[in-house]
Protein backbone atom coordinates (compact mmCIF):
# COMPACT_ATOMS: atom_id res chain seq x y z
CA UNK A 1 0.00 0.00 0.00
CA UNK A 2 1.18 3.93 -0.99
CA UNK A 3 0.94 6.29 1.86
CA UNK A 4 1.35 9.58 0.61
CA UNK A 5 4.58 11.48 2.10
CA UNK A 6 6.21 14.62 1.31
CA UNK A 7 7.64 13.67 -1.89
CA UNK A 8 4.22 13.28 -3.28
CA UNK A 9 3.13 16.38 -1.53
CA UNK A 10 5.48 18.23 -4.01
CA UNK A 11 4.60 16.00 -7.15
CA UNK A 12 0.61 17.04 -6.38
CA UNK A 13 1.27 20.73 -4.59
CA UNK A 14 4.57 21.84 -6.54
CA UNK A 15 2.51 23.93 -9.10
CA UNK A 16 1.25 26.06 -6.70
CA UNK A 17 3.07 29.23 -5.53
CA UNK A 18 3.02 30.32 -2.10
CA UNK A 19 0.68 33.16 -3.06
CA UNK A 20 -1.99 30.77 -3.79
CA UNK A 21 -1.14 28.04 -1.49
CA UNK A 22 -0.14 29.28 1.85
CA UNK A 23 2.37 28.30 3.59
CA UNK A 24 1.83 24.57 5.72
CA UNK A 25 3.30 22.17 8.06
CA UNK A 26 5.19 19.81 4.89
CA UNK A 27 6.49 23.04 3.53
CA UNK A 28 7.90 22.83 6.87
CA UNK A 29 9.61 19.52 7.00
CA UNK A 30 10.81 20.14 3.69
CA UNK A 31 12.96 22.72 4.68
CA UNK A 32 14.16 21.28 7.61
CA UNK A 33 15.19 18.00 5.90
CA UNK A 34 16.57 20.11 2.91
CA UNK A 35 18.40 21.59 5.56
CA UNK A 36 20.82 17.91 6.79
CA UNK A 37 22.53 18.86 3.25
CA UNK A 38 26.18 20.64 3.56
CA UNK A 39 24.81 23.70 1.52
CA UNK A 40 27.26 25.79 3.82
CA UNK A 41 30.35 24.56 1.25
CA UNK A 42 28.78 27.06 -1.43
CA UNK A 43 26.87 29.53 0.07
CA UNK A 44 27.86 32.54 1.61
CA UNK A 45 28.30 32.34 5.37
CA UNK A 46 25.65 34.20 8.28
CA UNK A 47 27.89 37.53 8.00
CA UNK A 48 27.15 37.81 4.62
CA UNK A 49 23.51 39.13 3.70
CA UNK A 50 23.43 37.55 0.80
CA UNK A 51 20.62 35.27 -0.64
CA UNK A 52 20.84 32.23 -3.45
CA UNK A 53 18.10 31.09 -5.37
CA UNK A 54 17.16 27.83 -4.29
CA UNK A 55 18.27 26.71 -7.79
CA UNK A 56 21.53 27.74 -8.41
CA UNK A 57 21.99 26.81 -4.98
CA UNK A 58 20.96 23.22 -5.78
CA UNK A 59 23.30 23.30 -8.72
CA UNK A 60 26.25 24.60 -7.04
CA UNK A 61 25.73 21.27 -3.94
CA UNK A 62 25.27 18.66 -7.45
CA UNK A 63 28.96 19.74 -8.13
CA UNK A 64 30.58 19.06 -4.57
CA UNK A 65 32.03 15.52 -4.23
CA UNK A 66 29.67 13.34 -1.83
CA UNK A 67 27.13 16.62 -1.64
CA UNK A 68 24.67 13.30 -1.34
CA UNK A 69 25.94 11.28 0.66
CA UNK A 70 23.56 10.63 3.05
CA UNK A 71 25.60 8.02 5.48
CA UNK A 72 23.74 6.09 8.07
CA UNK A 73 21.42 9.07 9.51
CA UNK A 74 20.79 11.28 6.84
CA UNK A 75 16.71 9.62 5.02
CA UNK A 76 18.22 8.29 1.83
CA UNK A 77 15.42 10.22 -0.17
CA UNK A 78 16.82 13.64 1.34
CA UNK A 79 18.67 14.45 -1.95
CA UNK A 80 16.08 13.74 -4.46
CA UNK A 81 13.54 15.55 -2.20
CA UNK A 82 16.23 18.91 -2.43
CA UNK A 83 15.99 18.55 -6.37
CA UNK A 84 12.40 18.08 -7.02
CA UNK A 85 12.00 21.03 -4.70
CA UNK A 86 14.42 23.45 -6.88
CA UNK A 87 12.57 22.52 -9.61
CA UNK A 88 8.95 22.44 -8.92
CA UNK A 89 7.42 26.27 -9.00
CA UNK A 90 5.99 26.16 -5.29
CA UNK A 91 9.88 26.47 -3.88
CA UNK A 92 11.82 27.67 -7.37
CA UNK A 93 11.39 31.14 -5.98
CA UNK A 94 12.51 30.61 -2.56
CA UNK A 95 16.00 31.53 -1.62
CA UNK A 96 18.58 30.32 0.74
CA UNK A 97 21.56 32.03 2.81
CA UNK A 98 23.11 32.63 6.09
CA UNK A 99 24.14 29.36 6.43
CA UNK A 100 26.59 28.56 9.73
CA UNK A 101 27.94 24.94 10.74
CA UNK A 102 30.58 24.38 13.85
CA UNK A 103 31.82 20.97 14.38
CA UNK A 104 34.21 20.47 16.90
CA UNK A 105 35.66 18.36 19.82
CA UNK A 106 31.88 18.83 21.66
CA UNK A 107 29.72 20.31 18.94
CA UNK A 108 27.97 19.77 16.39
CA UNK A 109 25.61 22.70 14.76
CA UNK A 110 24.38 23.71 11.39
CA UNK A 111 21.90 26.10 10.51
CA UNK A 112 20.67 28.11 7.27
CA UNK A 113 17.75 30.48 6.74
CA UNK A 114 15.12 30.40 3.71
CA UNK A 115 13.69 33.75 2.10
CA UNK A 116 10.06 32.52 1.13
CA UNK A 117 8.47 34.42 -1.68
CA UNK A 118 5.56 35.21 0.68
CA UNK A 119 8.10 38.17 2.60
CA UNK A 120 8.33 35.68 5.60
CA UNK A 121 12.08 33.51 6.33
CA UNK A 122 12.31 30.12 8.01
CA UNK A 123 14.81 29.25 9.98
CA UNK A 124 16.01 25.66 10.16
CA UNK A 125 18.26 23.81 11.91
CA UNK A 126 20.23 20.74 11.39
CA UNK A 127 19.55 17.76 13.24
CA UNK A 128 22.19 15.71 14.43
CA UNK A 129 24.17 14.01 11.60
CA UNK A 130 26.60 10.85 11.20
CA UNK A 131 29.08 12.02 13.33
CA UNK A 132 30.36 10.88 16.79
CA UNK A 133 30.48 14.14 18.18
CA UNK A 134 27.03 14.75 17.30
CA UNK A 135 25.87 11.90 18.87
CA UNK A 136 27.85 12.89 22.15
CA UNK A 137 26.21 16.32 22.16
CA UNK A 138 22.86 14.98 22.06
CA UNK A 139 23.49 12.39 25.19
CA UNK A 140 24.77 15.25 26.73
CA UNK A 141 21.22 16.72 26.32
CA UNK A 142 20.07 14.64 29.46
CA UNK A 143 22.87 16.31 32.36
CA UNK A 144 23.44 19.63 30.68
CA UNK A 145 22.08 22.61 29.54
CA UNK A 146 22.33 24.39 27.30
CA UNK A 147 24.44 22.30 24.89
CA UNK A 148 26.82 24.33 22.62
CA UNK A 149 24.69 23.45 20.09
CA UNK A 150 21.99 24.72 21.90
CA UNK A 151 23.65 28.50 22.92
CA UNK A 152 24.87 28.44 19.18
CA UNK A 153 21.39 27.70 17.97
CA UNK A 154 20.20 31.08 20.47
CA UNK A 155 22.75 33.19 19.03
CA UNK A 156 22.22 32.42 15.32
CA UNK A 157 18.60 33.33 15.65
CA UNK A 158 19.34 36.31 17.07
CA UNK A 159 21.63 37.26 13.95
CA UNK A 160 19.57 35.46 11.43
CA UNK A 161 16.87 38.04 12.82
CA UNK A 162 19.02 41.41 12.06
CA UNK A 163 18.94 40.12 8.12
CA UNK A 164 15.47 39.36 7.93
CA UNK A 165 12.53 41.44 8.61
CA UNK A 166 9.21 40.61 8.61
CA UNK A 167 7.93 37.57 10.28
CA UNK A 168 9.92 34.45 10.93
CA UNK A 169 9.47 30.82 11.20
CA UNK A 170 11.88 28.96 12.73
CA UNK A 171 11.70 25.16 12.57
CA UNK A 172 14.09 21.95 12.63
CA UNK A 173 14.16 17.70 12.70
CA UNK A 174 14.98 15.91 14.97
CA UNK A 175 18.33 17.95 17.25
CA UNK A 176 17.00 20.33 15.13
CA UNK A 177 13.73 20.79 16.65
CA UNK A 178 14.77 20.86 20.02
CA UNK A 179 17.58 23.93 18.47
CA UNK A 180 14.06 25.32 17.20
CA UNK A 181 12.32 25.39 20.17
CA UNK A 182 15.44 26.43 22.65
CA UNK A 183 16.20 29.41 20.52
CA UNK A 184 12.64 30.74 19.78
CA UNK A 185 11.71 30.31 23.86
CA UNK A 186 15.70 32.16 24.80
CA UNK A 187 15.21 34.83 22.07
CA UNK A 188 15.05 38.19 23.11
CA UNK A 189 11.26 40.26 23.48
CA UNK A 190 11.70 41.62 19.87
CA UNK A 191 12.26 38.67 18.02
CA UNK A 192 9.94 36.32 19.96
CA UNK A 193 7.73 38.93 18.50
CA UNK A 194 8.41 38.10 15.05
CA UNK A 195 7.85 34.71 15.42
CA UNK A 196 4.80 33.07 13.82
CA UNK A 197 5.30 30.10 14.14
CA UNK A 198 8.19 27.22 15.93
CA UNK A 199 8.47 23.69 14.86
CA UNK A 200 9.87 20.44 16.62
CA UNK A 201 9.47 18.03 14.15
CA UNK A 202 10.39 14.91 15.98
CA UNK A 203 12.82 16.25 17.94
CA UNK A 204 14.03 15.59 21.46
CA UNK A 205 12.79 17.38 24.71
CA UNK A 206 14.67 19.37 27.48
CA UNK A 207 17.10 18.63 30.53
CA UNK A 208 14.56 20.61 32.29
CA UNK A 209 10.55 21.41 31.97
CA UNK A 210 10.92 24.20 29.51
CA UNK A 211 7.09 24.45 29.57
CA UNK A 212 6.07 25.55 32.80
CA UNK A 213 8.28 28.67 32.04
CA UNK A 214 6.72 32.39 31.34
CA UNK A 215 8.97 32.72 28.05
CA UNK A 216 7.64 29.15 26.85
CA UNK A 217 3.97 29.76 27.49
CA UNK A 218 4.03 33.28 25.79
CA UNK A 219 4.98 30.89 22.80
CA UNK A 220 2.82 28.46 23.49
CA UNK A 221 0.45 28.91 20.70
CA UNK A 222 2.89 29.42 18.18
CA UNK A 223 5.06 26.13 19.03
CA UNK A 224 4.11 23.00 17.10
CA UNK A 225 5.85 19.67 17.97
CA UNK A 226 4.89 16.67 16.01
CA UNK A 227 6.08 13.11 17.02
CA UNK A 228 5.08 9.85 14.91
CA UNK A 229 2.69 7.49 16.52
CA UNK A 230 6.12 4.96 18.07
CA UNK A 231 8.65 7.48 18.18
CA UNK A 232 11.06 7.72 20.44
CA UNK A 233 13.57 10.05 20.08
CA UNK A 234 10.66 13.10 19.73
CA UNK A 235 9.60 11.42 23.39
CA UNK A 236 12.59 11.82 25.29
CA UNK A 237 13.36 14.60 28.25
CA UNK A 238 10.49 16.70 29.40
CA UNK A 239 8.69 17.49 26.37
CA UNK A 240 5.49 19.08 25.36
CA UNK A 241 2.30 17.69 26.73
CA UNK A 242 0.58 19.35 23.39
CA UNK A 243 2.76 17.32 21.11
CA UNK A 244 0.81 16.24 17.86
CA UNK A 245 0.98 12.68 17.44
CA UNK A 246 1.08 12.04 13.55
CA UNK A 247 0.80 8.82 11.48
CA UNK A 248 4.37 7.07 10.21
CA UNK A 249 4.88 3.61 8.81
CA UNK A 250 8.17 3.30 9.68
CA UNK A 251 9.08 0.36 11.30
CA UNK A 252 11.25 0.48 14.78
CA UNK A 253 12.38 3.84 16.00
CA UNK A 254 14.93 4.47 13.11
CA UNK A 255 11.97 3.94 10.65
CA UNK A 256 9.42 6.65 12.67
CA UNK A 257 12.05 9.21 12.95
CA UNK A 258 12.53 8.97 9.22
CA UNK A 259 10.38 12.09 7.83
CA UNK A 260 9.65 10.36 4.30
CA UNK A 261 7.79 7.60 6.53
CA UNK A 262 5.06 10.61 7.98
CA UNK A 263 1.89 10.04 6.40
CA UNK A 264 0.86 13.30 4.79
CA UNK A 265 -3.01 14.42 4.11
CA UNK A 266 -3.55 17.09 1.49
CA UNK A 267 -1.23 19.97 3.55
CA UNK A 268 -1.42 18.43 6.80
CA UNK A 269 0.22 15.56 8.65
CA UNK A 270 -1.94 12.89 9.54
CA UNK A 271 -3.25 12.74 13.11
CA UNK A 272 -3.73 10.28 15.34
CA UNK A 273 -6.03 10.38 18.79
CA UNK A 274 -2.83 9.10 20.85
CA UNK A 275 0.56 6.73 20.60
CA UNK A 276 0.89 3.30 19.75
CA UNK A 277 1.43 0.64 22.56
CA UNK A 278 4.79 -0.31 20.66
CA UNK A 279 5.86 3.69 21.26
CA UNK A 280 4.91 3.85 24.37
CA UNK A 281 6.92 0.84 25.86
CA UNK A 282 10.23 1.76 24.18
CA UNK A 283 9.57 5.39 25.03
CA UNK A 284 9.22 4.42 29.18
CA UNK A 285 11.85 1.65 29.20
CA UNK A 286 14.42 4.10 28.05
CA UNK A 287 13.12 7.16 30.01
CA UNK A 288 13.15 4.83 33.05
CA UNK A 289 16.93 3.86 31.95
CA UNK A 290 17.68 7.87 31.93
CA UNK A 291 15.73 8.39 34.94
CA UNK A 292 17.36 5.97 37.35
CA UNK A 293 21.08 7.71 36.85
CA UNK A 294 21.42 11.16 38.22
CA UNK A 295 22.95 14.19 36.42
CA UNK A 296 26.67 13.01 37.29
CA UNK A 297 26.11 9.30 36.20
CA UNK A 298 24.48 10.26 33.01
CA UNK A 299 27.60 11.90 32.29
CA UNK A 300 30.01 9.54 33.44
CA UNK A 301 28.57 7.27 30.82
CA UNK A 302 28.48 9.63 28.48
CA UNK A 303 31.73 10.45 28.82
CA UNK A 304 33.14 6.78 29.08
CA UNK A 305 31.30 5.79 26.24
CA UNK A 306 32.28 7.96 23.48
CA UNK A 307 35.93 7.41 24.65
CA UNK A 308 35.42 3.70 23.98
CA UNK A 309 34.25 4.38 20.50
CA UNK A 310 36.64 6.91 20.03
CA UNK A 311 39.34 4.33 20.32
CA UNK A 312 38.45 2.47 16.88
CA UNK A 313 39.57 6.19 15.52
CA UNK A 314 36.01 6.16 13.56
CA UNK A 315 34.46 9.83 13.44
CA UNK A 316 31.38 8.50 12.13
CA UNK A 317 28.44 5.71 13.08
CA UNK A 318 29.43 5.27 8.93
CA UNK A 319 32.94 4.74 9.67
CA UNK A 320 32.14 2.16 12.65
CA UNK A 321 29.66 0.62 10.22
CA UNK A 322 32.09 -0.14 7.75
CA UNK A 323 34.82 -1.20 9.71
CA UNK A 324 32.59 -2.83 12.69
CA UNK A 325 35.36 -5.92 13.21
CA UNK A 326 38.25 -3.58 14.00
CA UNK A 327 35.93 -1.04 15.35
CA UNK A 328 34.65 -3.29 17.53
CA UNK A 329 37.98 -4.73 19.13
CA UNK A 330 39.56 -1.78 19.15
CA UNK A 331 36.30 -0.98 22.02
CA UNK A 332 36.79 -4.10 23.75
CA UNK A 333 40.91 -3.19 24.27
CA UNK A 334 39.83 0.12 25.21
CA UNK A 335 37.08 -1.61 27.97
CA UNK A 336 39.70 -3.29 29.37
CA UNK A 337 42.32 -1.07 29.99
CA UNK A 338 39.47 1.15 32.09
CA UNK A 339 39.65 1.10 35.57
CA UNK A 340 37.70 -1.57 37.34
CA UNK A 341 35.34 0.66 39.06
CA UNK A 342 34.87 2.45 35.71
CA UNK A 343 34.23 -0.90 34.28
CA UNK A 344 31.77 -2.14 36.90
CA UNK A 345 29.61 1.40 36.85
CA UNK A 346 29.96 0.51 32.60
CA UNK A 347 27.98 -2.96 33.67
CA UNK A 348 25.86 -1.65 36.23
CA UNK A 349 24.24 1.34 33.51
CA UNK A 350 23.64 -1.40 30.95
CA UNK A 351 22.54 -3.78 33.06
CA UNK A 352 19.87 -0.98 34.65
CA UNK A 353 19.00 -0.40 30.44
CA UNK A 354 18.63 -4.22 30.58
CA UNK A 355 16.21 -4.05 33.05
CA UNK A 356 14.27 -0.62 32.57
CA UNK A 357 13.47 -2.45 28.85
CA UNK A 358 12.37 -5.69 29.95
CA UNK A 359 9.83 -3.91 32.86
CA UNK A 360 8.59 -1.93 30.44
CA UNK A 361 8.04 -4.37 28.06
CA UNK A 362 6.29 -6.26 30.73
CA UNK A 363 3.95 -3.78 32.42
CA UNK A 364 2.45 -3.22 28.56
CA UNK A 365 2.11 -6.43 28.16
CA UNK A 366 -0.26 -6.32 31.22
CA UNK A 367 -2.49 -3.49 29.88
CA UNK A 368 -6.07 -4.18 29.55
Amino acid sequence: MHYRNCMDYLQIRGVLPFSIAPFCPVDNLILSTCAYLPFEEVLPPLAQDSWVPLPQAAQALMQQPDWDAVGLIMAKDTPQLLLLAAQSDRFSQVQVGLCQAVREEDTQFAALTWRLPDGTHYVSFRGTDDSLVGWKECFAMSYDFPVPAQALAQDYLVQAARHCPGQLRVGGHSKGGNLAVWAAVHAPQQVQDRICQVYSNDGPGFNQDLTTSPAYQALAGRLVTYVPQASLVGTLLHQDPEAIVIRSHGVGTVGQHDPFSWQVHGTEFLPLPRRSRRGERETAGFQGWVDSMNPAEREEFTEVFFSLLAASQAETLSELSQGWADSALAVVRAYADLPSQVRRDMLDFLWRFLVNMSTAGASSGRRP
